[in-house]
């Protein structure tokens, strides 16, 4: 390993005479396709005798409160779609294909380019009529029912520019709302606190029927099976001459001519009678009355199976919210469907009910099997600064272990490193996991590295967890860390090795030294996504919570445990450790139309050791840059503040801290259903909280503010349906470490390197 360090200067700055060459290359090329494809005749394709729509515009002329970026939805012919705003890319792509298809090879260009593009949009007199006429529409669903929508038409070119002009007038408000139903039970619901039509309040037909679906669901909760929201209707009088509008909530008219048994069920309450669960159910496969088994619990549940039943009954119940000599609830019928489709072992659920007597329902739950049992293997190749290397794991996992939908998951991971100094690595990892159907987890897990010319060092870890997941119409998951207990042990080190790195750093100590950690975390995450409206922006919200080491410290104090050199407390002869963490990440995806997103993301972390322990273990300290943080910087490359290393592969284990912020904003746009482009601006960077030997001006302090490094940068994304594969390009923008040579900001007269100043990333999905 010293051998590798010390050669690992002079390979980078071989290479660098060829690769900051590639930078120019790369930038002539996409230049070179750019003019090429911006060059293109955007009405190649359009017939003479007609003109392309080039902008289609919703302009409010006196009334910005009017949401035009929703109204572009009502529009029945939009211009093709562009990139910031202005580039046609996916035309211009249309647009390189060859006019004359005589020949095969142009008739696959030809192909091929209009795959990929998108056709010009061609103008169209009777389309923006109805355009026109749904905006009407929709401004008076609004409550802007004088509204006046007129068009302004520019062509040139051959290219109209279209703008719908909208003139809202003064809205209509509620003046008075009347609840006019006979029924006891629905005027409660209708006139109660929940109420979500208040006089005063704008007329907004979309608020009529929250407020109809909400009465709706409301009685159905209560027990009422057959009431369906039709059965509701508004009507409004605003015939007078005020900019107001009298609202009325009544029975629909068919309901007055349902007969009696009809009207009968649509006001009566009914309790399930029965629950009968049918295990294993098959529909290319119906079974015969001889192989049908039945059986009756205590709770008067009936279950159903052929063959052997791969769920046992209280793992059904448990996931149940329906029971018998229950009232029916719809939202007992929804919270079972999510439940029991989140249980591993099943493929899918159906619930059905029968109706017995007056008010008793029967509920039926089909329940089919799902694949059992999943086998996962992987191998892989390593070469880094002329050492090969080789991989390969496999995991194995059981979704119904003991018949109750718990999941065992047990995998193992074995890389064997030959170095180009003549040693060796080698690296065994052994783990297991059960998550029970109470979402309560176990997993422990075993390491060993070796390391002949450095250390040899054991790793085992075991913990106990409790996962509360988010349920329908919620928004926030939680999940407790109960214990989590790390053991690291190094039996064997190098003593030239402990000599060069590790002997004036208690930072790296720590890393490199006999250590427990016994901790407890509590993590939480909150959306306002909405999948009823999916093209509505949103905010995520996530907070990360973990202390160690304090119940330790509290019995030690107690009981007077031994001590090491450094008055830390020792648990079995092993210093343990002693810090709070805590994260939040705070993220809003601006949705401007649902092809292009712009999404900002903040998130900041602070770590503090105390008592027992005056620097943090390695393994939970902050690292700066790579893929889902700074992308300008490769992965434990930036900071602390404004540290910079000696050009030593070793000073990636001194690259860390213990404050980190990140910043981010990113703008993403759908080029075609499979790609999207996008480009950012990253900002941030990691501070000790204090002053160490070997990480000269890395401590957060009062100019923590011009030590933040800049990136930015373009990307690609690939939809691959089960993954998105993401390609950043990042490029520094102002590097703190160069801040004491007046270079910081990495500008074309600073010199920007391809080997310093730039980095490419490889992910799997998006980086926040």
């Amino acid at each position: 390993m010293l051998g590798k360090l010390r050669t690992y200067g002079k390979m980078r700055s071989q290479e660098s005479g060829i690769r900051t060459k590639m930078p120019r290359l790369a930038v002539a090329c996409f230049c070179s396709l750019l003019f090429i494809l911006c060059s293109c005749n955007t009405t190649k394709f359009v017939p003479q005798d007609q003109c392309m729509l080039n902008k289609a515009r919703i302009k409010c002329v006196d009334d910005k409160k009017v949401p035009t970026n929703e109204l572009r939805t009502y529009l029945r012919q939009r211009q093709n779609t562009e990139i910031l705003g202005f580039w046609k890319l996916q035309l211009h792509i249309y647009n390189t294909a060859p006019v004359d298809t005589t020949t095969q090879s142009n008739k696959r260009l030809a192909r091929n380019a209009h795959k990929m593009g998108e056709a010009p949009v061609i103008y169209d007199d009777e389309l923006t009529g109805i355009s026109m006429q749904q905006l009407r529409l929709q401004m008076n669903n609004m409550g802007y029912f004088n509204a006046e929508v007129d068009t302004h038409k520019v062509v040139q070119k051959r290219k109209v520019d279209l703008s719908y002009l909208i003139t809202a007038h003064q809205p209509y408000m509620i003046r008075h709302y009347e609840v006019d139903i006979p029924d006891s039970a629905i005027y409660e619901i209708a006139t109660n606190d929940r109420c979500k039509i208040k006089e005063g309040m704008q007329f907004s037909a979309a608020t009529l029927d929250e407020e109809r679906q909400r009465i709706a669901t409301s009685l159905r909760n209560r027990g009422y099976f057959y009431f369906e929201k039709s059965m509701l209707e508004f009507t409004a009088d605003s015939a007078l001459d005020s900019h107001e509008v009298d609202i009325r909530i009544h029975m629909a008219p068919y309901v007055e001519h349902m007969d009696e048994e009809t009207l009968r069920r649509m006001h009566t309450q009914y309790t399930i009678r029965q629950v009968h669960y049918q295990i294993d159910y098959d529909p290319n496969h119906l079974p015969d009355s001889v192989d049908l088994h039945q059986a009756t619990d205590k709770y008067g549940n009936v279950y159903s199976w052929t063959g052997n039943r791969f769920l046992r009954n209280n793992a059904l119940r448990q996931s149940s919210r329906l029971h018998p000599d229950q009232r029916y609830a719809e939202w007992r019928v929804e919270r079972t469907y999510a439940r029991m489709n989140a249980l591993p072992p099943v493929k899918y659920v159906d619930i059905a009910f029968n109706t017995v007597g007056d008010s008793l329902l029967d509920c039926y739950i089909t329940v089919s099997r799902g694949k059992l049992n999943s086998i996962a293997a992987e191998v892989e190749g390593t070469y880094s600064a002329g050492d090969w290397g080789i991989a390969a794991g496999l995991t194995y996992s059981n979704k119904n272990i003991f018949k109750g939908a718990e999941v065992l998951t047990i995998g193992g991971r074995a890389s064997y490193e030959w170095r180009a100094n003549g040693g060796r690595a080698i690296e065994a990892k052994a783990e297991a996991g059960l998550l029970f159907p109470s979402n309560v987890r176990i997993n422990a897990a075993y390491n060993y590295q070796q390391r002949p010319d450095e250390y040899s060092r054991t790793i085992v870890n075991a913990g106990l967890g409790y996962i509360i997941p988010r349920r329908p119409n919620t928004r926030w998951t939680h999940q407790f860390n109960l214990v989590d207990i790390n053991y690291i042990y190094v039996p064997w080190m190098n003593k030239l090795f402990y000599e060069e790195f590790l002997s004036k750093s208690s930072v790296l100590k720590a890393s490199y030294e006999d250590h427990f950690i016994l901790d407890w975390s509590y993590q939480g995450s909150y959306t306002s996504f909405n999948q009823r409206y999916p093209n509505r922006s949103y905010m995520q919200f996530a907070v990360r919570v973990e202390t160690a080491g304090n119940v330790l410290y509290g019995l030690s104090r107690i009981a007077n445990f031994q001590q090491d050199k450094n008055g830390s407390y020792m648990l079995w002869k092993i210093p343990f450790a002693q810090y709070a963490k805590g994260d939040i990440n705070f993220t809003y995806h601006g949705i401007i139309t649902p092809k292009h997103h712009l999404v900002g993301h903040i998130g900041i972390g602070v770590a503090v050791p105390y008592l027992n322990a005056s620097v943090l273990p390695f393994e939970k300290r902050y690292f700066g840059g790579g893929a889902n943080s700074i992308r300008g910087w490769q992965a434990r490359t930036l900071g602390p503040g404004t540290f910079r290393g000696n050009g030593n592969t070793r000073v990636y284990d001194l690259q860390c801290g213990d404050i980190k912020l990140d910043m981010n904003i990113e703008y993403r746009f759908k080029v075609l259903k499979f790609l999207e482009l996008a480009a950012f601006l990253d900002a941030g960077n990691i501070w000790t909280i204090r002053e160490y030997e070997l990480q000269p001006g890395g401590v957060f302090g009062k100019d923590f503010y011009k030590q933040i490094a800049w990136s930015y940068g373009a990307g690609i994304r690939f939809d691959l349906s089960i993954l998105i594969f993401r390609v950043d390009f990042g490029v520094k923008l102002h590097d703190p470490s160069r801040i004491a040579e007046g270079k910081q900001w990495r500008t074309a007269p600073n010199g920007l390197k391809w080997k310093d100043d730039m980095t490419l990333h490889f992910a799997i999905g998006y980086p926040f």
